[in-house]
């Protein structure tokens, strides 16, 4: 806990606890455009701005994302602060002057008209940000984002065509504060008119939030039973109810990172679909095996693939390690950065480390593989193996357990490359 001075009371608080939460625990009213308590902060429209003390020296900064500190005195609402908010409702006046909540904003900080002239946006968007987190963070789609910059900054879908990422869930229409996106009714027309029989999942399967159901309403959702009853039962957007996205963040696991968004198969090989294709890569644990890599080999694009044919070939002083397609198809695309760079596996085995894309023989093969709650339990029954071998590797262990992060793993692994090789697919 630390001591902090707010408006001239002292309070306690945990330490790093944003400003903003403390004050409106204060019931002190401090106002928020881009804020949303199920949302990381993102200090972007600044309104929240505040006044710190500390030290003698004074600074502004968002109430939203700056962490309570001990001995730091905290003015919501001085004159310095009151007129850095009138200055930001009059910018965003100036962009967007018919917005009734800048319009209250505006008359609450005794602001009549912005002095600024510009081109009034297209649309209404303010570009708080609200609609790219919901769908990254609660939604888990991440079918939208921001483009371009400065004053042709502007939110929506990559290269503006329609995402087939974009579940129609409608959560960023609903949290948006001004109106200006409006994705949900075109998605679901998009659907419709695209995707027939098995493929016209209900809308709330492909959030997540049902497991399996074919609409029979033409996606027609405000006369869906469905539909009424995740507003009966929730009374907000079921999205911000449940969170499914948060369910899809990697979490640590025996000193290693799972990723339950992903695909496993027990050859160590992650498998995550994308439209026509499925990225293929190298779990974690596997990575262990490029980092004294002196070569990896890929398959040429356009050579075809079979179940349990060779994917990769990984070698290492003379020693090579083959690992096995949990999937047959066709080599659409290699990462020519790992072929350079082994090690990029290790670093980056998720993202940047990634190793072909196969255009599967057939796409619904992929579920044969590990996923949920039977990926969860063999990716923390396997690392657990890995990580107590790599203890009694290690010449001084680590005694809180982060063995991989404060010891040096080439020091470990020195030798133990075929050791390793045998642990991971049991030769």
């Amino acid at each position: 806990m630390v001591t902090l001075t707010i408006n001239g009371k002292k309070v306690k608080a945990k330490e790093n606890t944003p400003l903003l939460e403390i004050a409106r625990k204060m019931s002190i009213a401090i106002p928020t455009l881009c804020y949303h308590p199920d949302l990381s902060p993102h200090g972007s429209c600044r309104l929240c701005t505040v006044e710190i003390s500390k030290n003698g020296i004074s600074r502004m900064v968002t109430a939203c994302n700056y962490p309570a500190q001990e001995g730091i005195k905290v003015e919501t609402h001085s004159k310095r602060v009151l007129q850095a908010r009138r200055v930001l409702v009059e910018l965003l006046l100036a962009r967007c002057p018919n917005v009734p909540f800048l319009k209250k904003f505006a008359k609450e900080l005794g602001v009549k008209a912005s002095p600024f002239t510009t081109k009034a946006s297209e649309n209404d968007c303010i570009l708080c940000g609200l609609c790219v987190r919901t769908c990254h963070e609660l939604v888990g789609a991440n079918a939208i984002g921001f483009s371009m910059r400065g004053t042709q900054k502007k939110i929506g879908t990559p290269f503006e065509i329609d995402s087939e990422r974009c579940v129609a869930c409608g959560a960023c229409e609903y949290i948006c504060p001004t109106g200006a996106i409006k994705m949900e009714v075109d998605r679901l027309r998009k659907i419709r008119t695209s995707e027939t029989g098995t493929l016209r999942h209900c809308r709330y399967m492909r959030m997540g939030l049902i497991d399996f159901m074919i609409c029979s309403n033409g996606f027609e959702c405000w006369r869906c039973d469905v539909d009424q009853m995740m507003e009966d039962r929730f009374g907000t957007h079921p999205i911000f109810a449940l969170k499914p996205g948060k369910e899809k963040e990697p979490f640590p696991m025996n000193g290693f990172t799972f990723h339950p968004e992903l695909f496993y198969s027990e050859g160590h090989v992650w498998g995550k679909p994308s439209d026509q294709w499925i990225r293929l890569g190298l779990d974690e644990m596997a990575s262990l095996l490029t980092l004294k890599a002196d070569g990896l080999h890929l398959p040429p694009v356009g050579s075809p693939i079979q179940e349990k044919g060779v994917l990769a070939e990984i070698s290492a002083s003379g020693r090579k390690a083959k690992i096995l397609s949990p999937l047959s198809g066709v080599v659409s695309a290699i990462n020519h950065e790992v072929v350079e760079n082994p090690s990029l596996v290790w670093r980056d085995p998720y993202r940047r480390g990634w190793l072909i894309l196969l255009t599967p023989d057939q796409p619904e093969e992929i579920s044969n593989l590990l996923s949920g709650l039977k990926a969860r339990e063999w990716y923390s029954k396997q690392t657990l193996n890995l990580f107590n071998h790599l203890v009694r590797w290690a010449p001084n262990p680590s005694p809180k357990g982060d063995l991989l992060e404060n010891s040096s793993l080439r020091e470990i692994l020195r030798g133990k490359w075929e050791k390793l090789e045998k642990i991971l697919f049991k030769h």
